[in-house]
């Protein structure tokens, strides 16, 4: 759960630490305060795109801070696969955003990146936004959201695993019989292969002629030098004379033993130098110009070079190449046996991913049926008493998803035929149907934190109790926030924070304050009338005690 939030130079906000209670929290205040601040600021957290705008006016930078206790299995796997060693009792998530557009962003004081608050996020808090519910228009979504019901995710990956051997195999022969096997190359191909095969190339052989050649045109001055070296080690008075000669005087010294081994170093010092001697003198020996070898090599050199150029940077790649010609002048050779081998393996693997899509398909539907009957039992709870939820299956061309479209129906009225929720429900009845599916899939998706802001907008009345209630209910397992308009829904809540906006001298700063159960029903009476009256408490009194007996009934 929230344990508290810090924000400071956030948007209209200077500096506020707020600490949170498990259960449903809601926030209220008049439109514009900034009710929906600490909503974005917990998405930041949670990997949200950031602007210099939220920086507050005249600051250099802004700085979002959160506690939270998460008992998530996923989180501590995916934080252990990464190496990362955090205490999920204490989880201290922080972003530093600059004027520059860069962040800084911290997990229990490690330097983390943004896409590691994404994906912690995701199993962390799930923010639900009124514009959210446009999801459930776009009927391309509808499979997604029924196989987040209760699926099993190991045959949705065998499926899509599957498909892609499939479709790697489709191309492939698609490929072939349009491009790779074309008869019209054969004669080019053969020209590419014969010219390759010519050169006889070996690997290795490209290094030892650049050495060989280089050799060849520094002979000169490789000559001076060895001959400059010899007459300094071998002449008369070359070091091969004196050394010799220090032996000899070494030898003669009776009186100091402890020359001894010195003599004996410097005596071997002199065979090895005798025997280095002779080596140079056989390498200069063995020295020769050969112009015609030069040239030859310098042919082939530029032979190499040339297929290089045409068929790879290395002999090897170049042989690779050769190879790879190879295989297509066969198969172009064979052209109909290849591609009737590809056609059986492209069958054999489309049968296979269909026997796995057919078999997700049975899950699916069961699920959707079970997915229904969940759905309309929650929103009935909601006042759509009449509904009707229906999860209707038509069959596509073979995806990574399988071979399934889904499409959501609903009718809200005894009479009317099952129809596409764009063309029936209004924006009340999808925030309705959306609660509904959030209450489902929390208890599955088991996050810990749910937000919602403003999406029981288009409702009054019994509904925006219901509403409350529901939300209310959700909080018995998951720690439930709440931005809303409605004191129907507000006087449900465990906790009530009033955001307001104070204005001094030029600068305006955003407040938030728990409320005490005086304070509540005074919010309430302003919610309700826009204004403190006897009149307006005592019915704002009696709305709170009533609401708040009924989530207490409920618990």
């Amino acid at each position: 759960m929230l344990q508290n939030l810090y924000l400071k130079n956030y948007i209209l906000i200077d500096e506020l630490r707020l600490d949170f209670k498990s259960g449903f929290s809601v926030f209220t205040g008049e439109t514009g305060a900034g009710k929906s601040i600490l909503i974005d600021a917990i998405g930041l957290l949670m990997g949200d795109r950031f602007t210099a705008d939220m920086i507050r006016h005249g600051s250099d930078k802004a700085i979002i801070e959160a506690v939270f206790s998460t008992n998530s299995k996923h989180i501590a796997s995916l934080l252990s696969d990464l190496n990362y060693d955090f205490d999920l009792n204490e989880l201290i998530i922080s972003r530093e955003l600059s004027q520059e557009g860069r962040s800084i962003n911290r997990i229990n004081n490690r330097s983390v990146p943004v896409s590691l608050l994404k994906e912690i996020g995701q199993y962390l808090v799930d923010i639900h936004s009124q514009n959210d519910t446009q999801y459930l228009l776009n009927n391309r979504y509808h499979l997604q959201l029924l196989d987040a019901y209760n699926i099993d995710r190991e045959l949705i990956e065998d499926v899509k695993q599957l498909y892609h051997v499939y479709a790697k195999l489709k191309n492939e022969l698609n490929e072939k019989e349009k491009h790779d096997l074309n008869p019209d190359d054969l004669d080019f191909l053969s020209f590419q292969s014969l010219e390759i095969e010519n050169a006889n190339l070996v690997v290795g052989e490209d290094e030892e002629l650049e050495t060989q050649q280089r050799l060849l045109m520094s002979f000169e001055k490789v000559s001076t030098r060895l001959t400059s070296a010899i007459d300094l080690l071998d002449e008369n008075e070359g070091a091969r004379v004196k050394i010799y000669e220090a032996v000899k005087a070494l030898r003669h010294i009776d009186e100091l033993e402890s020359l001894q081994p010195i003599t004996t170093a410097i005596d071997e010092l002199y065979f090895i130098l005798v025997e280095q001697i002779e080596e140079l003198k056989e390498q200069f020996n063995g020295l020769s110009f050969d112009e015609d070898r030069l040239n030859q090599i310098q042919d082939r050199i530029f032979q190499i070079n040339k297929l290089k150029k045409k068929y790879g940077r290395t002999i090897e790649q170049i042989l690779e190449q050769h190879a790879d010609i190879n295989e297509r002048i066969h198969a172009i050779e064979h052209r109909e046996e290849v591609l009737e081998q590809l056609r059986r393996d492209c069958a054999r693997a489309y049968k296979q991913f269909e026997l796995k899509a057919l078999e997700l398909r049975e899950i699916r539907k069961n699920n959707a049926r079970a997915l229904e009957t969940a759905i309309i039992k929650e929103i009935r709870d909601l006042y759509l008493e009449k509904a009707q939820f229906s999860i209707v299956f038509s069959e596509v061309f073979a995806n990574q998803y399988g071979l399934d479209f889904v499409e959501f129906l609903i009718s809200m009225n005894p009479g009317e035929s099952l129809k596409p929720l764009i063309k029936v429900a209004s924006g009340g009845e999808l925030s309705r149907l959306m609660l509904g599916m959030k209450v489902i899939f929390n208890d599955l998706q088991s996050i810990e934190t749910v937000i919602f802001d403003e999406i029981d907008s288009g409702v009054s009345g019994r509904v925006a109790t219901a509403i409350g209630q529901k939300m209310s209910s959700l909080a018995r397992h998951a720690q439930v926030f709440s931005v809303t308009h409605l004191g129907q829904v507000a006087a449900c809540s465990k906790t009530h924070y009033l955001v307001s906006k104070i204005q001094a001298n030029t600068l305006t700063n955003t407040n938030i304050i728990e409320l005490s159960e005086e304070g509540r029903i005074q919010e309430l009476a302003m919610i309700a009338s826009g204004s403190n009256t006897q009149n307006a408490l005592s019915a704002a009194q009696e709305l709170f005690r009533h609401n708040q007996n009924l989530v207490n009934i409920d618990a």
